[in-house]
């Protein structure tokens, strides 16, 4: 015998199919106390009787719970009321009770003396009075007349536009900014502004203001060679003579080839070494040769030699560096202008009078003061911030001194703005103040609870009369009634819409 204890989850097609797999003939099924919840249908133990005569197995049912056990014997099981009980039994009886088919209640029987019911008569309906279907009529008459007059009330709507007068006014504004504040100031016309910065390199490059003497070419002049040999001396082209005289002999080469003869002398051409002033040398200063040709020969310059001149030079002055300096700053500036725009957040703008120069990483010049140039580059590179402004701050600012100087009976339905440049003399209370021309678009006030109240009734040509004689109107007021045959105006308040619509600017 084979006991199956049923689960929690067990429900009846877990527990058919633990039938299934056993293969024992005789089964007890075990419903412990602590399973509470399901096996309450009957359902359940028909499922399992029926599965069970098919398969002709002896099966009976535990069931801890006494008031759970009526259940599976009604529908025809054996329900013991323990494991033991089971037991027990089956050592007095071979096998468990059979299945039983659970009991069909029979039909009640009927005594021979009972009789037949017999239906009762239906009562005949009762004539109406005369009065009834005239006062009927009346009574409908009377609800069909409501609501058409409700409909007639409700049903209407009616789409009143008004366009006022309107009238045009500007004002001029000075904006101060204070980086040092976090609201605007409404009452001193001072918003915030942020710091922004970063580094930016230009390059800039002058012209020269400074000027000098500079000697060039080179002196040339002629030189005699006399020989002291009974022999032809040769004189090769580049030979170094010299003069004797000073602390810094001025040297020349000789420019050809001579052959001296013996005891004599010859004239030979020379150009100095060095270009300058010093070369020209005066007559008979050139005395000396240079190498083993001055122990046989002798040198002199009977006229002076002449080349070099003297000329105006351009030369680095130390205003020529100011000026450097200056337009490169400009141009760093202008640079640095452009470069902090990516900075900017959306509606923000960066004034450029605002740029300031807070640190010079690098400032690198082409020459030194006193050098001969022509010109004067400057690479410079300059840490700058600025100041990011809030465009809708100083719209807010604007419009709020536009709407402080309305005129009296209008009210402020637009205003555009445009921004000047940023003042040159201190007119504000904050670091830099920049100027707004606001302008304004007033239209005249009207009243919609006061128009509602007025119309509400009338017919509509006397409501179209009534809104062009009473109101500051600009155009004629459109009215719009839907059904379009509808004479009046709604008197329903919540059928009746009014739009103020301003005039375009």
């Amino acid at each position: 015998m084979d006991i199956i204890e049923i689960m929690p989850q067990d429900n009846r097609y877990t527990v058919r199919e633990a039938l299934r797999l056993s293969e024992a003939s005789r089964v007890l099924l075990v419903l412990p106390w602590e399973i509470e919840r399901g096996w309450q249908q009957r359902l359940d133990y028909e499922v399992l009787r029926r599965e069970l005569q098919q398969q002709s197995r002896d099966v009976a049912w535990v069931i801890h719970d006494p008031e759970r056990r009526a259940l599976p014997r009604e529908v025809g099981f054996t329900v013991f009321p323990s494991v033991e009980a089971a037991n027990a039994y089956l050592t007095r009886h071979e096998t468990f009770p059979p299945l039983r088919k659970p009991a069909v209640p029979s039909r009640p029987h009927k005594n021979w003396w009972a009789e037949e019911p017999r239906p009762k008569p239906l009562p005949l309906p009762k004539p109406r009075p005369w009065w009834l279907l005239p006062f009927q009529l009346i009574v409908l008459l009377i609800v069909l007349i409501t609501l058409g007059g409700f409909t007639f009330l409700t049903l209407p709507t009616a789409k009143i536009t008004l366009t006022p007068t309107g009238t045009t006014f500007t004002r001029i504004i000075a904006i101060s900014v204070d980086p040092t504040l976090t609201e605007i100031d409404l009452q001193r016309n001072l918003i915030p502004a942020r710091y922004i910065g970063g580094e930016s390199e230009a390059y800039a490059e002058v012209p020269t203001t400074g000027s000098g003497y500079s000697f060039t070419g080179y002196a040339e002049g002629m030189v005699i060679f006399t020989n002291l040999l009974g022999q032809d001396y040769r004189i090769a082209a580049g030979t170094i003579v010299r003069t004797s005289a000073g602390s810094y002999p001025v040297r020349f080469r000789t420019t050809t080839e001579v052959i001296i003869p013996p005891f004599g002398q010859v004239a030979a051409p020379v150009i100095a070494l060095q270009e300058g002033p010093l070369s020209n040398v005066g007559p008979y200063q050139i005395n000396q040769i240079e190498g083993v040709a001055g122990l046989a020969v002798r040198v002199t310059n009977p006229d002076a030699t002449r080349g070099a001149e003297s000329t105006t030079v351009a030369l680095v002055a130390e205003a020529d560096r100011e000026r450097a300096w200056s337009l490169a700053a400009a141009r760093v500036l202008d640079q640095a202008y452009e470069d902090l725009q990516v900075l900017l957040e959306p509606g923000e703008f960066l004034a450029r009078e605002s740029l300031s120069i807070e640190a010079v990483p690098r400032a690198a010049y082409t020459h030194i003061t006193g050098e001969r140039s022509e010109t004067l580059g400057l690479n410079l590179r300059l840490l700058v911030r600025g100041r990011a402004v809030d465009l809708r701050d100083a719209q807010a600012v604007a419009y709020h001194n536009l709407a402080a100087h309305l005129p009296a009976g209008y009210t402020l339905t637009a205003a555009r703005f445009t921004y000047g440049e940023i003042a040159e003399e201190d007119v504000g209370p904050g670091i830099f103040t920049f100027y707004v021309t606001a302008e304004g678009y007033a239209s005249a006030e009207i009243s919609i609870a006061s128009v509602r109240e007025a119309l509400q009734g009338r017919p509509v040509t006397e409501a179209h009369a009534y809104l062009t004689e009473t109101l500051p109107l600009a155009r004629a007021p459109e009215i719009v009634v839907e059904p379009a045959w509808y004479p009046l105006i709604p008197h329903l308040p919540l059928r009746l819409e009014i739009s103020v619509v301003p005039e375009n600017w």
